[in-house]
């Protein structure tokens, strides 16, 4: 007689792919992974090895959204190969996904609009952002916001941290400074994204980590580069994969179990890997 035995209402396949879970995780907690509804909105070098971990972690109810194709710059870090390039990244995930587990339910979506932002995160459980648009990124804090559902995000930086945006707490719109609360769904889609000066904002925020401007500066003067809009922000493969074990875990123990207390933005608790200390402080708003 096996020492843990397979419950009744699960298939043969199912408990092949989740019986070693059992221990860290409770009967019931898997029940809840298994049904729950997750949407994980942007399927970049976050999104799609967060998405790879939520099936493996038995989860079979998926929402994703992404409008990009997978090129060559994408292979650093993102779940492709060359022979996926020039494919919808939405697409290409699905097929890995089901090639891990057949039975998981997966919605797709090429956009997110102010007529489709409320029905896409409808039900679910909780939603990690993980896009790169800032104007798709304000609906989706927006909608979340207004319908309860918990929001998570980290960057891809080598800290292990994530914060959450709930209801009752700071907006995303606040967090970063952007000056957008006061314009509509239906306005805010017809704004230029340069308008936003998102990505110098987003710079501000994260070289407040603590030595993020030395890491980032090793070979020649990407910080600045970075910070004037020479370059975009450099991804590793490591730390983007590190990220997204560590929003899995948020999304699982914080989001569905609820059994992991939430760090709230702008609150920051976490790890940094490279030096071996722990942070934790808080990013400046204005």
């Amino acid at each position: 007689m096996a020492l843990i035995e397979k419950p009744k209402h699960w298939s043969d396949s199912y408990w092949n792919h989740i019986s070693r879970n059992i221990g860290p995780i409770t009967f019931v907690e898997q029940d809840k992974i298994k049904n729950s509804k997750v949407a994980i909105l942007g399927t970049g070098g976050l999104g799609g090895p967060l998405a790879e971990h939520m099936v493996r972690a038995g989860c079979e109810n998926m929402i994703i959204c992404d409008n990009e194709r997978f090129d060559e710059s994408n292979l650093n870090r993102q779940i492709c190969t060359r022979n996926d390039l020039g494919e919808f990244k939405i697409n290409v995930l699905e097929r890995h996904l089901k090639s891990i587990n057949p039975n998981v339910k997966i919605k797709k979506y090429l956009e997110i609009n102010p007529h489709n932002v409320n029905g896409i995160i409808k039900d679910v459980e909780c939603v990690a952002l993980t896009l790169d648009d800032p104007i798709t990124s304000i609906l989706i804090a927006r909608a979340c916001k207004r319908n309860d559902v918990p929001l998570l995000e980290t960057w891809g930086i080598p800290y292990t941290w994530a914060w959450w945006f709930i209801k009752d707490n700071i907006s995303y719109e606040d967090c970063y400074d952007l000056p957008t609360t006061m314009v509509s769904d239906e306005n805010l889609v017809n704004m230029n994204a340069s308008e936003l000066n998102y990505k110098n904002k987003l710079l501000e925020k994260v070289f407040q980590f603590p030595g993020m401007k030395e890491t980032y500066n090793r070979e020649f003067e990407s910080t600045n580069f970075m910070l004037n809009g020479q370059i975009t922000l450099r991804s590793f493969s490591p730390f983007i994969r590190m990220s997204a074990a560590y929003l899995c875990v948020e999304m699982i123990f914080a989001g569905i179990l609820e059994i992991k207390q939430k760090v709230l933005a702008p609150k920051i608790i976490g790890y940094d890997y490279l030096r071996n200390q722990l942070i934790n402080f808080k990013i400046k708003t204005d």
